[in-house]
């Protein structure tokens, strides 16, 4: 838990000196989780998402947050649109990644990984 302090604190200074970097505020949403505070964590990575829409990295993660949020539906539908554009590197993420492991026992994960293996 006190890494996922640190990690939110330096998110909050990176924030403030750089509003417009979607980067501290999704992996401080992720922070975020992991401490349980889920409706910060949201504001946070609906704020990296107003800040770059289009960024697949900050898609994946926000990803990451609904799948370990317990928001199943919408870590697929994140997941579904990175997956649409991602580079062999990021596909590899996504097989491997323990964030997704609330994932893997839903039926629609057979979905995602034909995406992967495409």
């Amino acid at each position: 838990m006190g890494a996922a302090l640190k990690a939110i604190d330096a998110a909050q200074k990176e924030l403030a000196i750089n509003p417009d970097n979607s980067r501290p505020a999704y992996l401080g949403a992720i922070a975020l989780i992991a401490i349980g505070e889920t409706d910060r964590a949201h504001e946070w990575a609906m704020r990296a998402l107003t800040i770059e829409p289009d960024d697949v990295l900050c898609q994946y993660n926000i990803a990451c947050v609904y799948a370990l949020s317990g928001e199943l539906s919408q870590a697929f539908e994140t997941l579904e649109r990175v997956l649409s554009s991602a580079n062999h590197e990021t596909k590899s993420w996504v097989k491997y990644d323990s964030d997704f492991e609330p994932l893997h026992s839903d039926p629609r994960w057979e979905n995602i990984r034909r995406l992967i293996e495409n």
